[in-house]
């Protein structure tokens, strides 16, 4: 699911608090976090998750788990 290429502007904590806010309101802004996952590559994904952890204490692949059901729960972890 996610990209190849890196992006050469990537900053992990403000990609934690970008999903972080996604997960705030009533539902779940499943594009900003589309936007997030979908355009970063596998160490990008890593590092945004140890960032997550770091600032909120909470485990990034099971707050998606509990945000997302069905198929879009399959592609949704970071590695």
């Amino acid at each position: 699911m996610a990209t190849q290429l890196a992006l050469e502007d990537f900053s992990p904590g403000e990609d934690a608090m970008t999903l972080n806010k996604a997960f705030e309101g009533w539902s779940t802004d499943k594009k900003g976090m589309i936007r997030i996952q979908g355009h970063r590559n596998v160490d990008q994904r890593k590092q945004i998750r140890l960032a997550y952890q770091e600032i909120y204490q909470e485990d990034l692949n099971k707050k998606l788990k509990s945000e997302f059901s069905g198929d879009f729960e399959v592609v949704t972890p970071c590695p």
